[in-house]
């Protein structure tokens, strides 16, 4: 079994592509509530499967219990039936889906295939089954297995970095949204300057119907290429980017929830020993001398049953810090995405300007040789 999460055949193109796409269907009234259901669709597979907001719930809280030391993002949070954050909640549960599915462990999971590839009825059944199943991740690492070192200086530096990383990220998705906000703005502003320029008020002023026909014209195509313009650039740039920023949010948890998790085995050990001991020699006291060597034998074992669980709770722990190397590599390959998503970026700018522009010159043109 493998340790690394990076996998040979993971390319940077591969993180790039969308490998599978989450819809909305059409809302289904329940006896008392609607609820809402979730096309999802493997790329290159023409069969698609249907499943709610609480199976994704149950794929995230299965992954978690087999894969703790995995770098699994959190859910987006559960909201009301709003058709603005129905789509929020989409685009969130797409971006989750993208990460699990292309993650080298986890999407190579059986739990994964069977979430988004059975297309019975009792789909839900089939996933308990396939969950009860599969072994923790750490059971199932053979017992002669060697961990890979880990230089934890090193890991405690890539931790900070990511993280100091993450915090620019965020800002930099903050100022690319609000610039999408104010094209999306800019459509309903074309639509009313349209109005107005095709009001009684301006045409009666002016003697002619056909006044300011061109910049009316020009108007919706404005609006036009500002519409096309805001979806491509929700696909090439805010939908990577949220991809980034989740991955990068779930290896700061890693890292937190390892450290907690080793923390918490510490302590048990520490505690573990101590009652033991205590416990051994008040038994030495008031035993008879019959009862020394069973007291003895008794101690031995309980000492075998201590250095046996401080072993395997070393080995959890070397397993769990080779998982953060691991995971903490494969956000870092995440991250060598941006200059690919930051030139996209450009690029859409430079085509929507450049329509821009023809559009704005054909208008100029023509309204100078009717003036003229």
């Amino acid at each position: 079994m493998s340790i690394a999460s990076v996998g040979d055949d993971s390319t940077e193109r591969e993180l790039n592509e969308s490998p599978v796409s989450v819809l909305i269907v059409p809302e289904k009234k329940g006896l008392f509530l609607k609820h809402s259901e979730y096309e999802i669709k493997l790329k290159g597979i023409e069969k698609t499967v249907r499943r709610r907001y609480k199976d994704f719930v149950t794929l995230h809280r299965y992954l978690a219990e087999k894969y703790p030391y995995r770098l699994l993002p959190a859910l987006p949070p559960k909201q009301l039936m709003l058709d603005s954050l129905l789509e929020e909640r989409r685009r969130g549960l797409q971006t989750w889906l993208i990460i699990v599915s292309l993650h080298p462990v986890l999407g190579s999971s059986p739990i994964v295939s069977t979430f988004l590839r059975d297309t019975t009825n009792d789909h839900q059944y089939r996933l308990r089954v396939t969950y009860e199943k599969q072994m923790d991740e750490l059971v199932r690492l053979r017992p002669d297995a060697t961990l890979p070192e880990v230089d934890l200086d090193t890991l405690a530096e890539s931790r900070t970095r990511l993280h100091r990383v993450q915090c620019s990220m965020g800002r930099l998705k903050q100022l690319f949204d609000r610039r999408l906000g104010h094209n999306r703005r800019q459509t309903g502003e074309c639509a009313e300057i349209e109005r107005i320029l095709q009001s009684p008020d301006l045409r009666d002023a002016f003697n002619e119907d056909a006044t300011f026909e061109d910049l009316s014209a020009s108007e919706r195509l404005i609006a036009k290429q500002v519409e096309r313009y805001v979806q491509v650039q929700q696909r090439a740039v805010t939908e990577r980017l949220d991809v980034l920023l989740e991955v990068l949010h779930a290896h700061s948890q890693l890292c937190e929830r390892i450290e907690k998790s080793i923390v918490a085995d510490q302590q048990r050990t520490l505690t573990g020993k101590s009652p033991g001991a205590n416990a051994g020699s008040s038994r030495v006291k008031v035993k008879a001398h019959a009862m020394n060597q069973t007291g003895t034998m008794a101690q031995q074992n309980e000492a075998n049953g201590s250095a046996f669980e401080a072993t395997q709770l070393a080995r959890r722990s070397a397993f769990a810090f080779s998982c953060a190397q691991a995971e903490t590599l494969l956000a870092e390959r995440y991250l060598q995405s941006l200059p690919s998503i930051l030139l996209s970026y450009a690029h859409e700018e430079q085509q929507h300007h450049q329509k821009m522009s023809k559009i704005w010159h054909r208008l100029v043109v023509s309204e100078s040789s009717r003036l003229d």
